[in-house]
């Protein structure tokens, strides 16, 4: 089977909510507070704490500020948990990408960086 993000995909909110729920579990799992982590990756707590809570999604530069900071790869830090077919997976992204263009290079971004 193959796995792209290992994502829930009903929306994108699960998207960035899986990924806040994802970057405060590894955070806590470090002993580390938001603002530590905010300071560590050169954000602000705001954004951070947006991050965190679903709210904002991460650019290409944010995430890769954010693994450095909490010493995990990108892939570590997608790793949701559960797994999708590469069909449901390409039929996905090709839907949701017809529906909103400007997705595209987020997307890219993230593909690059997990060096897939």
């Amino acid at each position: 089977m193959f796995v792209l993000f290992k994502i829930y995909y009903t929306d994108i909110m699960n998207i960035k909510t899986s990924l806040g729920n994802r970057i405060k579990e590894i955070r806590k799992n470090q002993n580390l507070t938001q603002e530590m982590l905010a300071e560590r990756a050169n954000i602000s707590n705001q954004s951070m704490s947006l991050i965190e809570n679903g709210y904002n999604f991460v650019s290409a530069e944010t995430t890769e500020s954010l693994c450095k900071a909490l010493n995990v790869t990108p892939k570590e830090l997608f790793d949701f948990g559960e797994t999708i077919s590469e069909n449901d997976s390409i039929e996905e992204i090709v839907r949701r990408l017809k529906r909103n263009p400007t997705l595209l290079k987020t997307i890219y971004k993230i593909v690059i960086a997990l060096d897939i």
